[in-house]
């Protein structure tokens, strides 16, 4: 079915996000948002505690990451490192196929955006007409990767199955069993988060019965110490948190309200884990969905592994009434998270449609 392109991709994206004060380059009006020099690191393993006082106290740190910086390392989390490590060696061998042939999983002919983007092929065209400097691999929810026996993914915006490599086996076992198990450290991440707003622990399971969920595996190759073409455009994740495991490259930064990027290096052992435009909005901006940015100048290959953890397709992303003043008014955007995620990934693409390269392989309208 051709992809219905152009008018539908403002819905959700730079204008949207500007007017609900997305990112620190709108300035907040919490005058500790952007407040930060360095990014803390949290154990989390206090979430996993049937003792309300070890989970409290996790809460209370997470809090504070949210509110002033809307990033923070988890140490703690319970995910085994081989199983990151593995996620990392298949991407790895993915990256390593024919061009030819991961093209034949081009992601903009996939009506859910799954698949295979090349080098170039999303962010903000520089002056040369070339975008993001990198290549990468998704997958989410389908109804193979669905735990919830009530849902029929039909989501209009997210229906639709993954694509994998045939070349590959063992491949979308394993990254499908990855994804798993941080959907569960989502959940359980999700009931911390509510406690740290104060709420019931189970405030949020209404929104999470069957999170549309989206993962990537990423490479950036170095780029010249002189050049100003970036790995990843400034942006912010329109999800509910994102976990990374960021591999062992540094790369990313994260953009204080000062106009700083404040790099964040890998930390052995951990995820970097930061709030989403969902979270911001359902928090009624008390939590920051914080612009961040990829630029390799190691000299290295740099490999990353990005969870999004979402909101189930259908919720709408409004804020929570118990955050609110009791007289305030709710006023609807009317967007769901799957049209959240759409639309983004609609406008993220926009390259690989009007690259001359890329169009050969186009098979959609």
């Amino acid at each position: 079915m051709p992809l219905v392109r152009g008018e539908e991709i403002a819905v959700w994206g730079d204008q949207h996000k500007a007017n609900g004060h997305f990112g620190t380059e709108e300035k907040s009006t919490l005058a500790i948002a952007g407040d930060f020099k360095d990014i803390p690191v949290i154990d989390i393993s206090g979430i996993f505690s049937p003792d309300l006082r070890d989970r409290q106290a996790v809460a209370d740190q997470v809090r504070d990451a949210c509110v002033r910086v809307g990033f923070f390392y988890a140490k703690g989390h319970g995910i085994p490192q081989e199983m990151i490590d593995k996620a990392f060696d298949w991407a790895e061998r993915f990256f390593e196929l024919p061009f030819e042939e991961k093209m034949e999983l081009f992601i903009n002919n996939q009506d859910n955006y799954r698949g295979y983007t090349p080098m170039y092929g999303s962010g903000k065209p520089d002056i040369d007409g070339l975008a993001n400097a990198n290549e990468a691999f998704d997958w989410g929810l389908d109804s193979k990767l669905n735990d919830d026996p009530e849902y029929a993914c039909s989501d209009p915006y997210m229906k639709g199955s993954n694509v994998w490599p045939e070349r590959l086996p063992g491949f979308e076992e394993h990254l499908s069993q990855y994804y798993c198990k941080l959907r569960d450290l989502g959940r359980v991440m999700a009931r911390n988060i509510a406690l740290s707003l104060g709420l019931s622990e189970d405030s949020f399971e209404p929104y999470l019965t069957h999170p549309g969920c989206s993962a990537v595996v990423a490479h950036y190759p170095p780029m010249d110490m002189t050049s100003t073409k970036l790995g990843l455009d400034p942006h912010t994740d329109n999800e509910f948190m994102t976990f990374l495991a960021p591999g062992k490259v540094r790369a990313l930064e994260v953009l204080n309200r000062d106009g700083q990027w404040i790099s964040a290096p890998p930390i052995e052992g951990t995820y970097v884990v930061n709030v989403g435009d969902q979270l911001q909005r359902l928090t009624n901006n008390l939590y920051i969905s914080t612009m961040h940015r990829v630029i390799n100048h190691t000299g290295e290959e740099r490999i990353s592994v990005p969870f999004f953890f979402s909101a189930n397709w259908e919720c709408l992303i409004d804020p929570l009434k118990q955050l609110l003043d009791p007289d305030a008014e709710i006023k609807s955007n009317n967007v769901s998270a799957g049209q959240m995620y759409k639309h983004t990934m609609m406008a993220l693409h926009i390259p690989g449609d009007n690259n001359p390269i890329f169009q050969k392989y186009l098979k959609v309208a």
